[in-house]
């Protein structure tokens, strides 16, 4: 024999189930982590022991390791390496977008040039395949 079920137990459980489903539904699409800024600071505060292991800045001069990175005025630059005379350097503009690379190409030939890399003007002094030196020029305030 099978029980019965009432339409109100039905149409109650239906409603309790919306009821609780809400919060739920608005704290996932209404609410976004990646934008919260105190977690953001954490992130970064655990990563800058990692990339300043290696890579050091020394008055106006920045030495970049392969592979390591380091925040100079609110950006983060990355050497990838040295290939057929071209530099790869990636570059974080940390409070724009923290997650993404602008990715930069530079030839080997412009050693004198001048560069503006985010929100700082840098000269190309030497790079190598293990290493990237660079001198800062200026910072440009935003």
């Amino acid at each position: 024999m099978k029980p019965k079920i009432d339409k109100i137990s039905v149409i109650s459980m239906l409603i309790i189930l919306f009821l609780i489903s809400i919060p739920g539904v608005y704290v996932y699409y209404f609410t976004d982590w990646r934008n919260d800024s105190f977690s953001q600071d954490v992130a970064q505060r655990q990563a800058i022991p990692e990339f300043q292991e290696e890579s050091r800045v020394f008055d106006n001069r920045i030495l970049l390791r392969k592979n390591k990175s380091i925040i100079v005025n609110k950006n983060r630059l990355v050497f990838k390496g040295l290939k057929d005379k071209i530099i790869h350097l990636d570059v974080y503009l940390l409070e724009l977008d923290p997650e993404y690379a602008y990715t930069h190409y530079i030839s080997k030939e412009d050693v004198h040039k001048r560069l503006r890399l985010g929100d700082s003007t840098f000269q190309l002094l030497k790079a190598s395949k293990g290493a990237l030196q660079l001198k800062i020029v200026d910072f440009f305030k935003s």
